[in-house]
Order: C-alpha cells, then sequence, then structure tokens
C-alpha cells in the first residue's frame, strides 16, 4: 500500500530544503520514485528550467512517477516541486562567471561524449518553454493591446543594448519597410542622449531589457516617462526597474544554461509586435513595403533566385612563398619601333 510522507510544505520553501527532504524518504521510496529521486538529487540545477516529460526521459522514468515523486512528499504535483528550485535561480547572482562555471561543471558531469548533445537539447527545449510561459504571462490580448500603443504613436524609439541590441535592431529594421517614423536609439560615438531629442507624449518608445538591466535603458525610459511618451518594456520580473515606469509591461521567460539569459523570447515577442503593427497600417502601409521592395531591387540587395555562386577555381599547389613565375622577354625581332 502506498504511504503519503507528512511534510509540512512550508519547509520545501527552498531547493536545500526539500533535496534535504528528498534524502531523508529515499529509502523509503519505491524503485521507481527512487530512480527519480537520484536524478534529481544528483542534477539539482536542471530542475529550474527542465519540464517533467524531460527531467522524467533523462531519469529514464515516466513522467507520472515525477508527479508521484512530488505527491509523496505532500505537495500537488510537479511544478510544485520546480518551484523552490526556480526561485533560487531568480535569487542567484547573476554575473557571467558563475553562469559560465555552472555551465561548464553541468556538462562536465556527464560522459561518453553526449555532454555537449545533452546542452544543445536543453537549451532548444528550454526555450520552447520560455516561449509557452511568456504567451501565458502576457496573453494575446495584452500584445494586440501592446501593439496599438506603438502603431499610433507618432514617432516610436526603440532600444535594447548590449545582448538585446538584436531585439531592438530587428524591429526597428522591420518596422523601417513600412513606416519612416522610428527611431534606434543605438548611441553611436556617443550620441545616446542626442537619439531623445525631441520625444514627447505623442510618441511611444520599445524597451528590451532583463537583468542585470543597462543603465542607460533605465536613464532612457524615465527621461521618456517624464517627456509623457508611451513606455513599453519588455523584461523579465514584476520587480525590473522598469516596472515601476509603465503599465504597459510584457514579462518572458529566460530561464536557460547558457552564458545569458535567454533571448529567444523577447525577439518572438518583438516578432509578433511587428507583424501586428503592421497590419493596423492600411493601405499607406502596404505602399512603403512596395516601395521599399523597389529600392532594394534598385540596389541588388539580395542574392538572385536560382543562381548557384561559383567560386573561382584555386591551385591546389599554391604556397604563399612561391615565387610569381616571371614572364619571358621578348625577342628583338618581335619588337617594333616607333616611326620617327
Amino acid at each position: 500500500m502506498s504511504m503519503e510522507f507528512e511534510t509540512n510544505t512550508e519547509e520545501l520553501r527552498t531547493a536545500a530544503s526539500f533535496l534535504d527532504r528528498l534524502h531523508d524518504v529515499y529509502d523509503s521510496l519505491s524503485p521507481q520514485l527512487q530512480r527519480g529521486a537520484k536524478y534529481i538529487l544528483e542534477r539539482p540545477d536542471e530542475v529550474a528550467f527542465t519540464s517533467m516529460r524531460q527531467l522524467a526521459h533523462r531519469a529514464d522514468v515516466q513522467p507520472a512517477t515525477m508527479v508521484r515523486l512530488a505527491q509523496k512528499l505532500g505537495l500537488d504535483g510537479y511544478e510544485e516541486l520546480r518551484e523552490p528550485f526556480r526561485v533560487e535561480l531568480r535569487r542567484q547572482p547573476s554575473g557571467y562567471g558563475r553562469r559560465a562555471r555552472q555551465l561548464q561543471e553541468r556538462t562536465g558531469r556527464r560522459s561518453g561524449g553526449r555532454a555537449l548533445t545533452h546542452l544543445g537539447g536543453e537549451m532548444i527545449l528550454a526555450d520552447r518553454e520560455n516561449l509557452s510561459l511568456t504567451l501565458q504571462a502576457i496573453g494575446g490580448d495584452g500584445l494586440a493591446a501592446t501593439s496599438t500603443v506603438l502603431a499610433k504613436s507618432r514617432r516610436l524609439y526603440i532600444m535594447g543594448m548590449r545582448s538585446l541590441y538584436p531585439a531592438a535592431f530587428y524591429t526597428h529594421y522591420a518596422c523601417s519597410l513600412f513606416r519612416d517614423n522610428t527611431v534606434l536609439l543605438d548611441g553611436p560615438g556617443g550620441t545616446f542622449s542626442d537619439g531623445l531629442r525631441g520625444i514627447s507624449d505623442k510618441d511611444a518608445m520599445l524597451i528590451f531589457s532583463l537583468e542585470p538591466y543597462t543603465s542607460d535603458v533605465v536613464q532612457a525610459a524615465t527621461y521618456a516617462v517624464e517627456k509623457g511618451a508611451e513606455v513599453v518594456a519588455i523584461t523579465d520580473s514584476l520587480v525590473s526597474p522598469l516596472a515601476a515606469l509603465t503599465p504597459h509591461l510584457l514579462l518572458v521567460g529566460t530561464d536557460g544554461p547558457a552564458l545569458f539569459k535567454s533571448v529567444v523570447p523577447a525577439i518572438a515577442v518583438a516578432q509578433a509586435l511587428v507583424a501586428q503593427m503592421l497590419a493596423q497600417g492600411g493601405q499607406g502601409a502596404l505602399d512603403a513595403v512596395a516601395e521599399s521592395e523597389l529600392q532594394l531591387d534598385r540596389f541588388a540587395a539580395y542574392w538572385p533566385a536560382g543562381e548557384t555562386p561559383e567560386p573561382n577555381a584555386v591551385r591546389a599547389s599554391y604556397h604563399p612563398l612561391e615565387q610569381p613565375v616571371e614572364p619571358e622577354p621578348q625577342k628583338a625581332e618581335n619588337i617594333r619601333l616607333p616611326r620617327k
């Protein structure tokens, strides 16, 4: 007969207390539950960003085993089991050195040459879950309402620094195909603050920022609010400094084993906002896209469809130290002298 352990769930609020409790009851578990528990005890850093099915597969047990393991400890299910590990991950300092060491430690534990294969799979699966969490957090209606704020602005300022620069650049570039009133705040030559000149309550600012939050981004958002502009922040936490500046907060999932927090959900949200802005652009946006295509064709910006590149042949025996062969001098009888 199965037996539930009497556990005060308040005692399992931290990852350390959960692991201690799991170790205490390990000998009383069935062989299947022990197999799942053993994997968690040996690899606790994987629990925070690994789904139930992923973790069960790695532990070589059925997904239901993870649910039963949680229930044995008095928890409702796997999500409640995982929560202390997610909280622990969010509380940890975000230093890149720590994340780099953790990444190497996790891959160094594995044997059989599969470490990198596992790491790649973990990152992709983690982002799949991050995308799902992002959609749940923002909601389709929230995303649509935000896109309307951006679409109606007289001018749209876009900013994302460091690892978030690709998201900002993509948004600016894509929008430039159908609207001519976007400003990318990238600050070439130290002119960051210059780009904000003229911002007003008729404008909007779209900001990408994840912890650790870049100071210039927070300062730009603060300045925009002072000038009355609508600020939309794509960020990772309700305690982000941007949360105090705007009600237009789009929260994205970022968990993963990589050096940086994942930027995939932020870029996915950017793509969705661009598509929704274009959908609201009417005939003017369509005309602008057509004109952009003509201009790109004029400069042959893209490789012609159907054409195959043909590299020039290179001599296999070429050596950089070889001296070029001097041409033979012409014979005197072949040289015509100019007439006087």
